[in-house]
Order: structure tokens, then C-alpha cells, then sequence
């Protein structure tokens, strides 16, 4: 499965509510130990009770007037460590995340959690509380559950960005619907769009001025309207429609004009119709500005490298994250290093307890950002480290990157899975329509129509020999003599699903991890198959290799469903309230006697075991 499949199958779970999964009972002896955030990319801020509450990629940030701060993540209640926004409302503080939100009292304690994802903005309104979402449009939070207001059809009104009290409206802007006016009855009311002169139907931000009109960021510059009627030609309309990049993402009133907030532009101030660039750090992710803040006089951004604090027309980070990405696909250990990958942002590396980016430039070649899986051949000083990315499978021995290209070798597509044999030291390599093998000095591969079936997404040899290869139609015994594949699937009774996503030796043969049918345990020529259920298996959404075999355990990262560690029948099973950064765990890397590394959409947790193996 590429990673950007993965991106969408995984979005999915989150929108149908997969958290109606059975809970297992919790084994205090398996625990979320540590966690090590991958990213501090901030999206938020507010200011609440003499301090600034910063929603950034690796969880809440916590900074007094005097600059010291503090991270609340999983494990102090918040909502995983993908964070998108901080609101304030009567009842405390509003936490909004990609997996989830949840209220905050005074003292920043949970006190109520919810099932909406990606929570824009929660505000106050007509006596009631509203939360706005990015994807699945407002709610009213009322009672035990939050209650859905249909406000049209259009997929573009369902992705909200913010909410603003105007009066006796409260206004919704939206991606792509423009911006939505909404009566205390929770009924829509209207609308103000591009027809009526808004600059752009997709808006980021809404911002009330000294003088009470409103202040509409949008991706082609900043709208003014006055008495619900947009201003035409307005000077900051006029001033932010020229800047190179106009697409605002926040805009802040000042005295005598404004501070705007672009993705990709920077900070501009804006005095009549002319805008003034702030100096800032010339890295492109401190230039994606999303938020705007202040606390005790001095004012902050959110960028996608960190909190920024502005000053004397200029702008520092004063809180920088580690890589750009939060969203961690797989992981393996060379030359001394846990290397880990991510969906979008390349590599990285853990040292010291963060994690630091690698580059990867490789001459005339590029290597894909979108990094799919890793496996190490050889050992000391011979060690290869191989990338399967998205587009081909790169090689790494310590010095640089280079593309596999030789004869036989994958071809520059999707690569999703990669295997090494632990005896032999063998690499096996599976693509989107490729099987390969590679011994140390030459590949033997199979594509095509000498392949059973295409979307290949997992391989493994058993300890009897038997080479097993996972595809989106079922599982298949390689005869690498006669090139010949046995299936087994849903018509032979072998799989719960055909969609087999991870493949762990055990015992005398395998289990196979599958998506959304859960597990089948195979051994001389038997299948067991054991589903999800309110009893058994807590999940089972397996994530493509996400299975591994650690000290007579099986663990298994699911899509959405967190951590499940044990065998068939003794599960112990760890999500976002046990401390994960993320319910979505995309691989595990066994680190010492009782421990293993846990890649999230999150970050990294390292997570312990403190009772004996399984015999």
C-alpha cells in the first residue's frame, strides 16, 4: 500500500467512526513509556489566563508571559499529538485534534472528551456551545452527544475553518462555500460568496475589527465587510490581493491596519493600501504561517516550523519542532541509529531523544519524500540500508542515497513492502505489480502475468521454508522453483477479507494481518481466523507491515484502533488514553529485552513490557 493510499484508507476510519471497536481489557504490565514528537509544526493559539495555549503537531504547548513552557500531550488527556486548534468558551478550553477533541477546565485538566475530528473552531453562540469541523461541518454540543446542523449539501460547506459571533449570526467560513451566516436557531440564514465580491470562496479566518466589521482571510487576499456587505476596494483587500503569495491564512486587526498571516509569503503589516514584509528565518516551513496570537503585548505566529514571536518588524522562532511531518510510516535500525520514515517528509533519524531529518541528496537523482517502508541487509561496517518509496527503492550505506536501477531490479513506482530473511540475509521487495528478490549480487523478480494478482503489499518466509506474499486478493505460497502461486482467500476460507496489508512469521507459518477483517493464524496447511470481537481480537484494521513478533508477542498496529500486544485469545490493547500520540500505529521496531518503538501518525512512543514472554 503506497502512503498515500494509506493517507486516504486511514482518513476513512477516522470519518466512519471505527471507535466503535471493542475494547480490550488494559494490562497495566504493556505501557506507553515515553514519547518523542515528531513534529512541533504549530496550526493554533489563545490566550487563556496570563498564558498562550499553542495546538502544534506534537501536542499543547503551554507558554507563560516569561517565555518558559510546557507540553501537554496524550498522556495529560489531550486528544492525540496531531493538534488543530484551541478555542475558549464559557465551559474552558477546547482542544480540537486530528483524532478527536476534548474541553479543558481552568487548571487545563480534561473534563470532557468528544468524537469530532478535526474541530475547527468551538464558540459560544445564543446561549449554546457550537463546534465547527473541518470535513464534517457544524455541531451543537449539547447534552450526551454533539448534534449535527445541516447546512446544505455541498462537501465545501462541510469543511469549516472558523466561526465568529457577528451580531445575532454566528459566521462559518468555509473551504470552498464561501462564508456561512447561521441564526440562533442553528438554521442558515445565507450566504456571503465571490458572487457578492468575497475575493475567494476559500476562507481561513475571520477576524473582527476595532471598528466592528469583519475581516475575511481568504487563499487570494483579505475581504472587509461592513453591515454584511463587502467593502469594494478596500485598502487591505487591495494591499493583500498584490502580494506574491495572497493566500492569508490569519489576519490580526491592529490600530491604523492590520497583520496578515500567509501560507508560503510570510507576515505582512498592512497600513492603507501597502503592505510591509517582516524579515523572518528564510527555511519555506517558517514562511507557512496559519495563526496569529497575542499574550502580554507581544504578538506570535504559528508556522509550520514552530511558534514565531514578532517584533520590530520581524519575526523568530522562540519553539521549533524536529521534522516536518508528525505522520511516521515505518522504521528500522542501522549504523547505530533508529531510522524512521514518514509519509511525506522523508527520512529522519532518533538521536538524543529527537528526531532529526536526514537528507537524502542524491546527485542527479531525487529520492521520493513519500517513504513507504525500510530494511537493513548485512551487518557493521557492510550494512545497506534500503527505502522503499513511492517512486522506487533507493539504497543507503551510510554515505549517500542511490536508486536501485540494475537489472531486474523494481521499477521506479510504487514500492510498499520490503522483507529481509533473517538467516539469509535475502531482501525481498513487493510493488504495486512487482515481486523481487535480491540475494546480494543479482535480482530474480516477477511481474506482470507472472504475478497472480496485482497490489502486492506484504512478503514473508516462514521457518519451514514457504514464502508467503500478502495482495489486495488474497494471500499466495510461492513455489520459487516452479514460479508457481497457491491462493488462499475468502472462497477457500482461508481469510476473513482478501485484502491482506501484513504478513509476521510465526510458529510453524504466519499470521496475516488484513484491512478491517482482522487476523488469520496459518501453520501446516491450516487456517484459523480470528475477527474482531466485543471477546476477542480488540481490532482489526491492520496497517500495511505494521505486525512484528517480539519476545513470543504478537503486536499489531491498526488503522485508527491504537496498539494491540499478545496472541490469539490474550489481548492487551493500547490507544490515545494510554498515552499513544496516535490511535493510527503504522509500524513497530523491537528495541531491547522488553521494549519496542512505535511509529504513530503521531510520533514515536517507546513502549514496555513487564511480564515474561509468551511460551
Amino acid at each position: 500500500m503506497s502512503a498515500r493510499v494509506a493517507l486516504v484508507l486511514g482518513a476513512l476510519v477516522i470519518v466512519l467512526g471505527a471507535h466503535g471497536a471493542a475494547s480490550a481489557q488494559h494490562d497495566a504490565s504493556v505501557r506507553v513509556e515515553r514519547v518523542v514528537g515528531a513534529s512541533g509544526a504549530a496550526r493554533d493559539m489563545v490566550a487563556f489566563e496570563g498564558k498562550l495555549l499553542v495546538a502544534t503537531q506534537r501536542g499543547l504547548v503551554v507558554r507563560d508571559a516569561e517565555g518558559s513552557e510546557r507540553l501537554l500531550g496524550p498522556a495529560q488527556g489531550m486528544p492525540g499529538a496531531r493538534l488543530v486548534s484551541v478555542s475558549v468558551t464559557s465551559a474552558g478550553v477546547w482542544v480540537g485534534g486530528v483524532e478527536g477533541a476534548v474541553l479543558l477546565d481552568r487548571e487545563l485538566n480534561p473534563v470532557r472528551r468528544l468524537p469530532l475530528v478535526r474541530v475547527s473552531r468551538v464558540c459560544d453562540f445564543g446561549g449554546q456551545t457550537y463546534a465547527v469541523t473541518f470535513g464534517r461541518g457544524m455541531f451543537r454540543i449539547s447534552g450526551d452527544a454533539p448534534v449535527h446542523l445541516h447546512l446544505g449539501s455541498s462537501h465545501a460547506r462541510e469543511r469549516q475553518t472558523d466561526a465568529l459571533v457577528v451580531g445575532d449570526e454566528l459566521w462559518v467560513s468555509t473551504s470552498g462555500a464561501g462564508i456561512l451566516r447561521v441564526g440562533a436557531d442553528g438554521a442558515l440564514r445565507a450566504r456571503i460568496t465571490s458572487v457578492a465580491g468575497l475575493v475567494d470562496d476559500l476562507v481561513w479566518d475571520l477576524e473582527l475589527t476595532h471598528e466592528g466589521d469583519v475581516l475575511a482571510a481568504t487563499a487570494s487576499g483579505v475581504s472587509e465587510i461592513h453591515a454584511r456587505h463587502i467593502r469594494a476596494g478596500a485598502a487591505i483587500t487591495r494591499a493583500t490581493i498584490a502580494l506574491p503569495i495572497p493566500d492569508v491564512r490569519a489576519v490580526s486587526s491592529e490600530p491604523g491596519g492590520a497583520l496578515v498571516a500567509t501560507y508560503g509569503g510570510g507576515l505582512f503589516r498592512i497600513r492603507a493600501a501597502r503592505a510591509q514584509a517582516l524579515s523572518g528565518a528564510s527555511d519555506p516551513e517558517s514562511s507557512r504561517v496559519r495563526a496569529l496570537g497575542r499574550l502580554a503585548g507581544q504578538v506570535f505566529a504559528a508556522t509550520d516550523a514552530g511558534l514565531a514571536q514578532i517584533s520590530d518588524g520581524h519575526y523568530a522562532l522562540v519553539s521549533a519542532g524536529g521534522l516536518d511531518s508528525a505522520d511516521i510510516t515505518c522504521l528500522e535500525r542501522a549504523f547505530g541509529s533508529v531510522w524512521v520514515g514518514t509519509f511525506d517528509r522523508g527520512l529522519a533519524r532518533l538521536v538524543g531523544g529527537r528526531l532529526v531529518p536526514v537528507s537524502v541528496a542524491t546527485g542527479r537523482w531525487r529520492m521520493d519524500g513519500r517513504v513507504n517502508d525500510l530494511a537493513v541487509t548485512g551487518r557493521g561496517d557492510a550494512q545497506i540500508l534500503y527505502v522503499a518509496t513511492d517512486r522506487g527503492l533507493y539504497r543507503h550505506d551510510g554515505r549517500s542515497f542511490v536508486p536501485v536501477v540494475e537489472s531486474g531490479a523494481p521499477p521506479q513506482d510504487h514500492i510498499t513492502s520490503l522483507f529481509v530473511e533473517p538467516r539469509s540475509g535475502v531482501l525481498w521487495v513487493t510493488g504495486s505489480d512487482y515481486l523481487g528478490r535480491f540475494d546480494g549480487q543479482a535480482w530474480r523478480s516477477w511481474s506482470g502475468d507472472a504475478l497472480p494478482s496485482a497490489h502486492l503489499h506484504a512478503v514473508a518466509r516462514d521457518a519451514g521454508g514457504h514464502m508467503w506474499v500478502g495482495s489486495l486478493r488474497g494471500l499466495f505460497e510461492l513455489n520459487e522453483v516452479s514460479s508457481e502461486f497457491v491462493r488462499h482467500d475468502v472462497a477457500t476460507g482461508d481469510l476473513p477479507v482478501n485484502w491482506v496489508t501484513a504478513i509476521t512469521p510465526w510458529g510453524d507459518g504466519v499470521v496475516a494481518g488484513t484491512y478491517h477483517g482482522g487476523l488469520s493464524w496459518a501453520a501446516r496447511g491450516a487456517f484459523r481466523i480470528e475477527r474482531e470481537s466485543a471477546q476477542g481480537l480488540p481490532a482489526g484494521w491492520v496497517n500495511p507491515h505494521a505486525m512484528a513478533k517480539i519476545r513470543g508477542d504478537l503486536w499489531v498496529g491498526t488503522q485508527s484502533r491504537g496498539l494491540l500486544v499478545g496472541a490469539s485469545g490474550r489481548w492487551t490493547h493500547l490507544t490515545l488514553a494510554d498515552g499513544l500520540p496516535s490511535d493510527d500505529v503504522t509500524d513497530i521496531l523491537a528495541d531491547g529485552p522488553n521494549g519496542a518503538w512505535v511509529a504513530t501518525r503521531g510520533g514515536l512512543a517507546h513502549v514496555v513490557t513487564d511480564t515474561p514472554p509468551a511460551t
